[in-house]
């Protein structure tokens, strides 16, 4: 768990100009944000079947 929580944590993305949707590797495959961030939180639900999560993916900023 924690690990996953890690991953979440360290996992950062820029975001592409105009309407199209920035991509991400993520289990070695090229995939839209949205999708990357809905496969996580239906993971973290299967350990906790408890809690409804929702999982946002954001470019680190740093000052």
């Amino acid at each position: 768990m924690k690990k996953r929580l890690g991953i979440l944590m360290v996992l950062s993305v820029g975001l592409l100009a105009g309407c199209e949707e920035a991509e991400i590797m993520y289990d070695d495959k090229l995939r839209p944000v949205s999708e990357v961030e809905e496969i996580m939180a239906d993971k973290l639900e299967v350990d906790n079947p408890d809690l409804d999560l929702e999982v946002s993916i954001t470019e680190e900023v740093e000052d």
